[in-house]
């Protein structure tokens, strides 16, 4: 994640675009939630970081949970900071403006990628998680895994067989989605929801991600369709939640889509 990419204009590490694309989503999230009394609680948030030799959370600690509601995380960024941002006129002129944006997750990059043991201490976190829930109408989790490399804590099976018992988790709604985002600053032309691995290069890490990744629920069949302007497979065709080689404005498109459950807000 220390590699530099393209960003808003900029030059940046993917650590720093991953972490302005979640917090920017973070904001969203809660910003959702928001009304005339107050946020409402209608999901957890949960960001989890692994590089190095750890496993940890990215968000700020409010005791030791690592889900927090979206009240918690609008009161509790770990800093705020202003930036400027170019707006649009209806008469085409561009204006700069300076908005003030809350900072919950700090960009971070190491060496190696425990991703076996990444998706270890997610299935414990969901098990609690799911357990809390059962027996009850509950939307399943929804897991946005982003990442730039191969695991180097596990082969290919270990990584599949840790994914498998991520994804068997669920609720009385469904199972837990899982959505793989690899990312890149290589000028690859990018493979988003894929519907058979054909569409994929020949390299056995993209065929990887798309075995571990679930299929899309029809819930987000319009808005795939929309992104990737091609409709999203017939019967016993569903696209998978995956991207390979995407840039930060894939990233950005992939969990906006990975997180529309307005309508299932009640």
């Amino acid at each position: 994640m220390s590699e530099p990419t393209r960003w808003n204009g900029r030059t940046v590490t993917k650590a720093e675009a991953v972490a302005t694309a979640i917090n920017a989503l973070l904001a969203e999230l809660i910003a959702r939630t928001r009304r005339d009394g107050g946020y409402q609680p209608y999901y957890d948030l949960a960001v989890m970081g692994y590089s190095g030799s750890e496993v940890r959370s990215l968000l700020p600690t409010v005791g030791e949970r690592y889900f927090l509601r979206p009240e918690e995380l609008a009161d509790n960024p770990v800093a705020t900071r202003d930036v400027q941002r170019l707006r649009t006129l209806p008469d085409g002129r561009q204006v700069a403006t300076v908005v003030r944006e809350r900072v919950w997750v700090q960009p971070a990059s190491e060496w190696n990628t425990p991703m076996v043991a990444a998706f270890g201490e997610v299935y414990k976190l969901l098990k609690q998680w799911c357990d809390r829930h059962k027996g009850r109408p509950c939307y399943p989790p929804t897991v946005i895994h982003i990442t730039d490399g191969e695991a180097t804590d596990g082969t290919a099976r270990e990584v599949a067989a840790a994914a498998q018992r991520l994804r068997s988790l669920g609720t009385m709604d469904g199972s837990v989605l899982l959505m793989n985002v690899h990312i890149s600053a290589a000028e690859a032309e990018p493979v988003l929801f894929p519907a058979v691995a054909e569409e994929l290069p020949e390299e056995r890490y993209a065929r990887l991600l798309f075995d571990i990744s679930s299929p899309m629920p029809d819930l987000y069949r319009d808005e795939i369709a929309w992104l990737t302007g091609r409709e999203t497979g017939g019967e016993g065709m569903a696209v998978r939640g995956m991207a390979y080689r995407a840039n930060m404005t894939d990233l950005v498109r992939m969990m906006n889509i990975g997180t529309a459950t307005s309508d299932l807000l009640v």
